[in-house]
Formats: C-alpha cells, structure tokens, sequence
C-alpha cells in the first residue's frame, strides 16, 4: 500500500513550489572564515574550561520550541505550555489525559531540529581538520545534553511522577533514536547527490529499490512524530514534510565556517 502510494507523492512534491532551490533562502555563497572571538570562544570550550560555543546553537534549537507557537500550531505540534517545572513536595499530582502523547511530539519536534544540526556537522567534520573536528564533536555532545535537560523538563512539568521521570525518558530517548536513524537511512540512500536534486529527480531517474526522498521522509514523520494516528494526506502532515526538506536543502548549501560560526537562522516556513 505504500509503495503504491509513492509515484504520486513524488510528483505532488516534485510540484511543490517552496521545495524548488530558487524558492529556498541560500547563505552567502563565499564563506567568510570563523571570526577570531568565536574561533577563541571554541578553542576554551573544546579544553573544557567552561562552554562559550554552543549556547548560540542551542539557542537555536530553543527558538524552535519555546517561541514558534504559530508553527507548531500549523504542524498540528502541541505547544509547550508555560508551567512549572518543579513539583511542590508531597505533589499527588498526575499526568492528564493525552499527556505522554503531547510530550513525545514535542521531543519529537525539538529532535527534529537538533537532527538538522547534527547532520550539517557530520558533513562539515568528515575530511576535516583537527579544530574543526573538535568543534564538532563538542556540538554534538553538547546539543544532545541540551536536547534531553530539556526533554526531562517537559516530563517535570507535565506532572510525571519522579520516580519515573528516568523511566520516561529513557523511552523518549529510544523513539527519536529511531527517528534519526530512519532519517539517515532515507537521506543517504534517496539523496546522494544532495536534497534538492533528490526531490526535482524524474522516477526514471531513480535507481533499483529507490522510492524517492519526499516520501521517504514524510512516511518517516507519520510513523515517528505522528504515531501513525493521522491519514496520509493530512495537511499538517504535508507541510511538516516540506518544512524538514527546506530546512535540509539550507543547511546542505551552507558554508563550512557560516555553519560553525552559527551565522545563520531556520529558513521561514511560507504557508
């Protein structure tokens, strides 16, 4: 049933106006080398005397769940409501109805976005120098940290016991290592030659047991952030699958040190 559902989907998306390069905000094409305060500002944080680098980055990341209520309310993501995250001592209270589902659609959402990141620095880090493969690997460490202190702050405040905020969060840890292995899977055998190219691509292009990025990609959100629970031509659905493609066709054509000097925003989601 899916596979026959593909060859249409590769043309809807093949269609799709915001999916076409001319239609996506580039970065400059000339990299401006890594400015010297944020060439320091990594230099102390890779020898661990305290973190200058990565906040902007997870600031970033932050923006996305914290301040896009807009968005996610067209991506049919629960926003993330504004409560206290520490329980009062002797709380008897409990997670409501449908709350376990709101929480891993956020994590979800925030995944999503520390994904982006992490695939534009596994690019940029292979074949790189030592610096830069530094920086990068102090990215990843600290975005991941950043991205589950702030998963078990949505457990906190979404009344999960304490006793089983690990617990929870353990759980929420293996749903978005699926996530981000199902999506590397699909870029990696869909889009070698890059995102863009891998969408505009005609199906005669396309070599055995390939069914297309765009597919690929939106089966990937219906089952991960979706749960399978919405249909496949669910409108949210669609543009969350258009939103990742345009913000993976950014990043790819990003420069190196643009990327590394985080001297860049998400790309607006035009609706």
């Amino acid at each position: 049933e899916d596979f026959a559902r593909f060859p249409g989907e590769r043309d809807i998306f093949r269609k799709e106006v915001r999916l076409r390069p001319e239609a996506v905000p580039l970065p400059p094409s000339a990299d401006e080398d890594m400015d010297s305060l944020t060439a320091l500002k990594g230099f102390i944080s890779c020898f661990r005397l305290g973190d200058l680098y990565t906040e902007m980055f997870q600031e970033l990341v932050l923006d996305r769940l914290a301040d896009s209520v807009e968005l996610m309310e067209l991506l049919a993501i629960p926003v993330v409501e504004d409560k206290p995250v520490v329980q009062p001592m002797h709380s008897k209270a409990v997670p409501g109805e449908g709350t376990y589902l709101r929480v891993r659609m956020q994590t979800y959402w925030l995944a999503l976005h520390v994904w982006l990141l992490h695939s534009k620095q596994h690019a940029v880090q292979d074949g790189a120098g030592l610096f830069v493969s530094a920086l990068c690997a102090l990215l990843t460490r600290r975005i991941f940290e950043f991205q589950w202190s702030r998963v078990r702050m949505l457990l906190h405040a979404a009344d999960v016991p304490i006793m089983s905020v690990t617990n929870e969060l353990q759980d929420l840890q293996e749903f978005v290592f699926g996530l981000c292995v199902a999506l590397d899977d699909a870029f990696k055998e869909e889009a070698p030659a890059g995102c863009a190219k891998a969408i505009a691509a005609e199906d005669a292009d396309l070599g055995p047991d390939r069914h297309g990025l765009a597919p690929r990609v939106k089966y990937i959100l219906w089952a991960n952030v979706y749960s399978g629970a919405v249909p496949h031509d669910a409108p949210e659905l669609h543009e969350l699958t258009v939103y990742l493609l345009r913000q993976r066709m950014a990043l790819e054509s990003m420069p190196r040190d643009c990327f590394l000097s985080c001297r860049f925003g998400w790309v607006e989601h035009p609706h």
